[in-house]
C-alpha cells in the first residue's frame, strides 16, 4: 500500500468533478450552512452538532499530519461536496466518507468513484464505507461503483426516531 505522504498537492480528476485537498479557504458560508442544514444532513451525525467557521477550522486541521484526507469535491470550479478518507497503512485499508451539498446531485458517484480508483491504484488492500439503508442514493453510489456487502448494524441508528440499519460495503485491491 501507497505510505500517506504530503498529499498537500493531490489533484484528482473524474469525469465531472474535480478532488482537491480542502483548505480553510473552502470554508464560507455555503458550506457552514450545508453542515447546518438539517435536511441535507438527515442521514449524518453531523444532523447533531452545531456547526461555526471555528469548529469546521478546527475539522480541517485535524487532518494535518494524519495520513487522512479531507478532499474538497469541486464541478466547473464551484465547491459541492467534501469526501473523507481514513486511512490505515499497517491494515492497507481505507474508509471513505462522502458528503454532496445543496445544487451538487449527481456527482457523488464521480467523486466515489475517482476516490476508489485512487485508492486501489495506490495499493491500499481493502476500500470501505457505510450507509443508513435508507439513504438509497449513497448505496446505490457504493453499488455501482463494484463494492460488495461487507456487514450490517442491525437497527443502529435513529432517522426520525425509526431505527435504521447501517449497512457497510467494502472492495478489495485483489480477490480474497
Amino acid at each position: 500500500m501507497h505510505e500517506p505522504g504530503d498529499e498537500s498537492g493531490l489533484l484528482l480528476q473524474g469525469q465531472h468533478v474535480t478532488l482537491q485537498p480542502f483548505t480553510a479557504a473552502d470554508i464560507g458560508p455555503d458550506y457552514v450552512g450545508w453542515l447546518n442544514d438539517r435536511e441535507l444532513m438527515k442521514y449524518s451525525s453531523q444532523r447533531f452538532r452545531t456547526h461555526s467557521v471555528e469548529t469546521c477550522r478546527a475539522y480541517v486541521a485535524s487532518f494535518a499530519g494524519s495520513g487522512n484526507l479531507f478532499l474538497a469535491i469541486r464541478h466547473e470550479g464551484r465547491l459541492v461536496g467534501t469526501m473523507s478518507v481514513y486511512r490505515s497503512a499497517v491494515h492497507g485499508t481505507a474508509d471513505i466518507g462522502l458528503m454532496i451539498g445543496s445544487g451538487g446531485r449527481g456527482l457523488g458517484r464521480d467523486a466515489w468513484a475517482t476516490m476508489l480508483d485512487y485508492l486501489l491504484a495506490q495499493g491500499t488492500r481493502k476500500v470501505t464505507g457505510g450507509t443508513l439503508r435508507c439513504n438509497l442514493a449513497m448505496v446505490k453510489i457504493m453499488q455501482a461503483c463494484g463494492m460488495q456487502p461487507d456487514g450490517v448494524r442491525v437497527g443502529q441508528e435513529l432517522v426520525d426516531g425509526q431505527p435504521q440499519d447501517i449497512l457497510y460495503f467494502a472492495r478489495f485491491n485483489s480477490p480474497c
